[in-house]
């Protein structure tokens, strides 16, 4: 991801998790360095607040997820599909479906 493009980052989860920029920054570190690459262009699009597009990792996508719970929990539906590029199903579809109670 472009240095621009990671200020964005930095920008978007400031104001939608009103974290402090050190926090925000940390957090926008460790997201890119932990999500699968195919996810690149779904990070991409939350920072710049388009569209998500369906980006699927087995049978879920960050979309596919959000509307699921409901929700604009990015950061969650991340941490989601991470677990899903690592091969970890399960915990993923019980991440899925727990935060939907």
């Amino acid at each position: 991801m472009k240095k621009g493009n990671v200020t964005n980052l930095v920008e978007r989860i400031c104001q939608e998790y009103g974290f402090t920029r050190e926090a925000a920054q940390d957090t926008a570190m460790q997201m890119l360095e932990n999500s699968p690459p195919v996810l690149a262009q779904n990070v991409e699009e939350w920072a710049k607040d388009q569209k998500l597009t369906d980006i699927y990792i087995g049978q879920y996508s960050l979309p596919m997820i959000l509307a699921i719970w409901n929700s604009r929990d990015f950061l969650k539906a991340l941490e989601v599909m991470i677990e899903l590029g690592k091969g970890n199903t399960e915990i993923a579809e019980l991440k899925i479906w727990n935060m939907r109670r």
